[in-house]
């Protein structure tokens, strides 16, 4: 199989990251002919020719990192049998309208045109009302305020971002609004009007909201779907105790359970991603205030977790999502 990664490798600064260990066990796959695009380059395409690296046999981590400076071969994608995204959001503006230019060329693992559809504000709520805390998709900072005096504390979410990056937590203290962002730290404002501005720096789409649950200090649960299929779970848990549990901050993962509740939830949205050629999936759970564990996210293409999964449970997790590309990548048409 002749398989094209996208990705900017320097934006992963561990060794110990996915995106690297993805890559050298691929590198050294007998069965994939292996291709690193730089996100950068997606724009220079020649359709239906685009440029890559071929990378072949061991990968270091520091060769890993300069992947993207060797990128000067030209490879037709009538060529290529599949596309798997790893590139990190925010996505570049036009980066998916371009992608969903090379549809008509080659097949993706996530099919960028319905990528669009899925990162829609409304896209979650409209999927999985049913297993998500209550929701308010808006740009109107009085509706958000209602929404804000109903509930007394809740989440705002940017939709073009991950790694708890585009997530805050709002609550009213000393006369004034708490804004709380792991990277940007507390804010305070004395209008909510001044919050929404705040919230929608750099944004042209809809804010979510989510009523908060107070119950984040139990961790974080990720759920790996990949075709329909769930490859396992672990629990990320803040060392601080921070509300906001993801890795990237200080979140620590130990092997987890998955609940009938979660099962059943997945169950009954998974098949709307399947349907858009959404296939790997990384479902998150928070427990609710009544001990249900209950969705936040479901995070579709370049999701984490096959290597977190893999030296938790010492199962080969990382092989079988290599086995899914491959039989994927071998279906007719349409399938």
């Amino acid at each position: 199989m002749k398989l094209l990664s996208i990705c900017e490798p320097t934006q992963y600064g561990s060794p110990s990251s996915e995106i690297p260990i993805f890559y050298q066990r691929l590198a050294l796959d007998p069965r994939v002919e292996f291709y690193h695009m730089p996100t950068s380059l997606v724009f220079a395409e020649q359709l239906p020719k685009v440029q890559v690296k071929s990378v072949e046999e061991k990968l270091t981590y520091e060769e890993f990192l300069v992947l993207s400076n060797a990128a000067e071969d030209w490879i037709d994608l009538e060529n290529i049998d599949l596309v798997f995204c790893r590139t990190l959001k925010p996505f570049p503006t036009g980066y998916l309208d371009q992608l969903a230019t090379w549809e008509k060329f080659t097949r993706f693992a996530n099919c960028p045109s319905q990528k669009k559809e899925q990162i829609k504000p409304d896209f979650l709520f409209k999927v999985a009302k049913e297993y998500i805390p209550e929701a308010l998709i808006t740009n109107e900072w009085t509706q958000a305020l209602e929404f804000f005096e109903q509930f007394q504390i809740v989440v705002a979410k940017q939709a073009n971002s991950c790694g708890g990056r585009g997530v805050f937590k709002i609550w009213y203290q000393n006369g004034v609004f708490q804004v709380d962002n792991f990277l940007k730290g507390t804010r305070a404002f004395t209008q909510f009007s001044e919050v929404m501005s705040y919230l929608q720096e750099g944004q042209i789409t809809p804010i979510q909201f989510f009523r908060y649950l107070r119950r984040t200090d139990a961790g974080d649960k990720r759920i790996v779907v990949v075709g329909g299929e769930i490859y396992g779970a672990y629990l990320r848990r803040s060392k601080s105790g921070h509300w906001i549990n993801n890795v990237g901050f200080d979140g620590e993962c130990t092997l987890a359970d998955i609940t009938k509740e979660e099962v059943e939830a997945i169950e009954h949205t998974v098949g709307h991603y399947q349907t858009m050629g959404l296939h790997t999936l990384g479902y998150d759970f928070l427990l609710d205030d009544d001990g249900t564990w209950i969705i936040s996210e479901i995070n579709a293409g370049n999701i984490g977790g096959f290597a977190r999964l893999e030296f938790l449970t010492g199962q080969p997790i990382m092989d079988r999502l290599v086995c899914w590309l491959i039989e994927y990548a071998q279906r007719s048409p349409g399938n």
